[in-house]
């Protein structure tokens, strides 16, 4: 059985006046003298959170590494490590854990004294999803997502991050933000003088985490 849905006519006032379209503009009409919360880009830049997943890094050693769960990778693969550089211990689980393994080209070269030193660590960001598995394959903390997302450019080798360019991007960040509290969201205040009274509000439970 079909039922008819009777709508009621609408009146000679509603009629000229348009009242239910302004009704249904209500929102829109409510929102539009309001201060907006967008920011004037690139005049105006956020920082995004420490967990932001950007261009990557290598975190060098710098005494800051996993102790003794650092020492133990580098004794198993037999790595020769050095202040300043690469974490790196040429484990390959980076490569193993992408869905793309091809962005990753790894070697290793071996020393005088039989250490092992990482050579090539060459990231090729074109075929990347920026999804983060290589970062947490990683067991020494050396792979890591940075805050760096302006990442356009004339030339496509520019998105091909080498070990160089992944040790600078990483000492600087370690520089940065290493020692910052790892929160998923800003404190409530800082959020406020970001976004006003207008921006995402949080539950009591998870401001600060």
């Amino acid at each position: 059985m079909i039922k008819k849905l009777r709508v009621k006519p609408l009146s000679l006032l509603e009629k000229v006046f348009f009242l239910d379209f302004l009704r249904g503009l209500r929102v829109t009409i409510k929102n539009a003298f309001k201060p907006t919360i967008t920011t004037h880009y690139p005049y105006q830049r956020l920082t995004p959170p420490k967990r932001f997943r950007g261009f990557f890094g290598h975190k060098v050693v710098d005494g800051t590494e996993p102790q003794p769960a650092f020492y133990e990778w580098v004794n198993r693969y037999n790595i020769k490590v050095e202040y300043g550089k690469s974490r790196c211990v040429v484990c390959m689980r980076c490569k193993r854990a992408c869905p793309v393994p091809q962005l990753f080209e790894i070697e290793g070269k071996k020393l005088p004294d039989g250490k092992r030193v990482v050579s090539v660590f060459n990231m090729n960001l074109l075929l990347c999803t920026y999804c983060g598995f290589c970062v947490d394959a990683c067991p020494v903390d050396c792979l890591y997502q940075t805050d760096l997302h302006e990442t356009a450019s004339y030339s496509r080798k520019d998105a091909v991050l080498t070990l160089e360019v992944l040790e600078r991007i990483g000492r600087e960040w370690q520089r940065r933000r290493e020692r910052e509290p790892d929160l998923i969201w800003p404190p409530e205040e800082e959020r406020l003088k970001l976004w006003g009274e207008n921006g995402l509000k949080l539950p009591e439970t998870q401001r600060g985490k």
